[in-house]
């Protein structure tokens, strides 16, 4: 097992040139990178932090908009999870308009980094986007290089089968005995079954990671969660990786409180209970249940493999 980490340049792709010079013009002005939750938007935060030799701010529930202000006048700057520095309630902006004031006069390189969810509505209510010279996002990963993604994170691979065909290759079929009125049944070829089989199909392990890129839209910390369900197979089949799902139905305040898990990654548990009332912990109950939320020490945060069921539910109920 290799544990090869993944870089910038696989992560954003055809954005990777453009980011390298932005990195390298001291006046292009804030920097904006954008990603999915697990999607790899800290490696590339890494990279500007290398190159710019730059101080490092992660935001979280107790660390806000004074430590960013406090950090610009140390030269460039870094800062992680900006998604951290709003709450939908009122005067839940103020923080982040703080910074994005300081930001219009900082005179060093700042890079931030910010969840996709939080960033479209940001842009709806606040046109955020104005605030930075560039936004560069965060592309994720093809199903070929999920494949050497996942190889270097585990000892060995298990073997991949395609899903069986329902289709026999052979069906019977009842032939008539001239004038006597008696029927035999005669084995045919199954002329669609074989003409699927003939089909230009993937090789096993290719028809897997597609559809593991498909589930996870690319991002490797969701497609790893989604693996790990499965590490311990020794045949694995496209059809066996699935995301969390869940018989219950949500309603739209369900689906809202969702919306906000989706956009923080991770929330004060004291936070949500504010925003939503009396009804929270029993929504939060369900969550853990559904296999979409852990709960530790007061924080509550998306488990990965539940990021595409949870996007799905709030963009159902239309919550931006």
């Amino acid at each position: 097992m290799t544990d090869t980490p993944l870089d910038a340049e696989t992560l954003l792709g055809e954005a990777h040139e453009p980011f390298e010079a932005a990195l390298s013009d001291p006046t292009a002005g804030p920097l904006a990178v954008v990603g999915d939750p697990y999607g790899g938007r800290e490696t590339v935060l890494d990279r500007a932090e290398t190159r710019l030799d730059a101080t490092r701010v992660r935001l979280d529930q107790n660390t806000g908009a004074d430590a960013v202000e406090a950090a610009l006048g140390d030269g460039p700057l870094v800062v992680d999870d900006c998604h951290q520095l709003y709450t939908r309630s009122v005067g839940g902006f103020e923080p982040l308009s703080s910074v994005l004031d300081a930001l219009a006069t900082a005179d060093v390189p700042v890079v931030t980094g910010w969840n996709s969810y939080a960033w479209s509505y940001l842009d709806a209510v606040r046109d955020i986007e104005t605030a930075f010279s560039t936004r560069t996002d965060v592309e994720g990963l093809s199903a070929t290089q999920l494949l050497e993604f996942i190889r270097s994170k585990e000892a060995s691979l298990p073997e991949f089968r395609r899903d069986e065909l329902d289709e026999a290759l052979l069906m019977t079929q009842e032939i008539s005995l001239g004038s006597t009125g008696r029927t035999v049944s005669v084995p045919m070829p199954n002329r669609e079954a074989i003409e699927a089989r003939r089909a230009d199909r993937p090789d096993p392990s290719d028809a897997v990671f597609e559809r593991l890129a498909d589930l996870s839209n690319g991002d490797p910390g969701t497609a790893l969660a989604l693996w790990k369900r499965h590490h311990d197979a020794e045949i694995l089949r496209p059809s066996a990786l699935e995301v969390p799902t869940t018989d219950e139905t949500f309603d739209r305040e369900a689906a809202f409180c969702l919306r906000i898990i989706l956009a923080t990654e991770r929330v004060a548990r004291s936070t949500l209970s504010d925003r939503i009332g009396d009804r929270f912990d029993r929504l939060l109950g369900r969550f853990t249940r559904a296999g979409f939320v852990t709960v530790s020490n007061g924080v509550v945060q998306l488990d990965p493999a539940a990021v595409p069921t949870v996007a799905k539910i709030t963009e159902r109920g239309r919550i931006l």
